[in-house]
């Protein structure tokens, strides 16, 4: 039996009024509910995180929770349990969650922000702040930020696993601050807004990030930045890694001049990864791994690289690997060991910095040894 145009029209109209009613997106953000106003439960989360004792757990229900402001965890060694609870902020300009007292750990919640809109950078704009001694996050979903995903503002002793990030307006993860002996472990970003993984010392902070330990990350996609960065770092391993489709390199290992000024990097190894499609940006020519120094007041030293597995690099990239020094930037001790590098055109090595500041050896293109210098 067919159905008159006016029937089509009313069954479209309930159509899309249910769909509305369970999904509203609102500057990239999407909620679930009815489409009535949801209630603002700043004030009794963060007094039912304020109301815990040492030792306490607070384990939410597991429904939609919307926060307008700043929600904060200064009783230290507790337990929030999101038993799977999704934490919706709704102003950007105060919108992250922070841990700030010892010895906190959060687990099994989803944390989202709108996805669109312009870069914060203040410590009430990233989603997720730890700042304290021995924190943990383990199965947390962020997905967007108005900055970072995850700051990580000179915590000690802090655990970053099973974690998933995506659409965040700044980096995915960023380690800062003389941040020291870290672990991230499994952890999965998309399109994040700038670096999916970053660990940064400036100079203008005092404090050098060290011992940080970065093992079977994923990265799919950036939209600005790099896939995994060190720039300034003391004592950083990364491996067991897979970096596809970034905008600019897949791994950067980098100490900068103006106007970032970031300190020295030093002993850091990249081992045991893959990197497909890198540098996806025309306008920006890194190649899928590059080691830069251009800060005069800091060294690039002592870098080891090895078992990784480049593959596509976009000719516009112009190399896979390069090392680069400008302004008085210096590359000591950089060694390249068994790189394999397939469906590339570009050049598999590019350096500024002369043969004395690396050794290269081990590397294959299609399946065939070549020899780099």
């Amino acid at each position: 039996m067919s159905l008159t145009s006016r029937t089509v029209r009313l069954r479209l109209t309930a159509l899309v009024a249910a769909l509305a009613a369970t999904y509203i997106g609102i500057s990239g953000y999407i909620r679930s509910g009815i489409g009535t106003a949801a209630e603002d439960s700043t004030h009794s989360l963060q007094a039912q995180l304020d109301g815990l004792k040492p030792g306490g757990v607070l384990r939410l229900t597991p429904q939609d929770y919307y926060h307008s402001g700043v929600l904060k965890v200064r009783v230290p060694d507790v337990h929030i349990d999101g038993n799977g609870a999704t934490l919706h902020a709704t102003n950007d300009a105060s919108s992250s969650v922070q841990l700030e007292a010892a010895g906190v750990r959060l687990t099994n919640i989803i944390l989202t922000a709108p996805t669109q809109g312009k870069r914060w950078s203040a410590r009430e704009q990233h989603k997720l702040v730890m700042s304290g001694t021995g924190d943990s996050v383990q199965n947390v979903t962020i997905i967007g930020s108005a900055a970072a995903g995850i700051f990580v503002d000179g915590a000690q002793d802090f655990s970053i696993r099973d974690v998933s990030v995506s659409h965040t307006r700044a980096d995915g993860i960023h380690i800062t601050n003389g941040a020291a002996r870290g672990v991230v472990q499994g952890v999965r970003t998309e399109l994040t807004g700038d670096d999916a993984v970053a660990v940064v010392s400036y100079l203008a902070d005092g404090h050098v990030c060290s011992d940080i330990r970065i093992s079977g990350v994923t990265v799919e996609g950036t939209r600005w930045g790099r896939g995994i960065s060190v720039v300034g770092g003391r004592g950083v391993s990364i491996s067991d890694f897979a970096v596809s489709r970034t905008d600019s390199a897949g791994v950067y290992i980098a100490s900068e001049g103006a106007p970032y000024f970031t300190a020295s990097v030093d002993d850091v190894s990249v081992a045991n990864g893959s990197i497909s499609r890198a540098n996806t940006n025309p306008a920006v020519v890194q190649g899928a791994v590059l080691v830069y120094s251009g800060n005069a007041m800091a060294v690039v030293q002592n870098v080891h690289m090895s078992n990784l597995r480049i593959a596509y690099t976009p000719a516009t990239a112009q190399r896979d690997v390069a090392i680069v020094t400008s302004a008085g930037g210096r590359v000591e001790g950089v060694s390249l060991r068994d790189f394999d590098i397939t469906g590339s055109v570009a050049a598999p090595l590019y350096s500024t910095a002369g043969t004395g500041a690396y050794v290269a050896s081990g590397w294959s293109r299609n399946g065939l040894g070549i020899e780099v210098r």
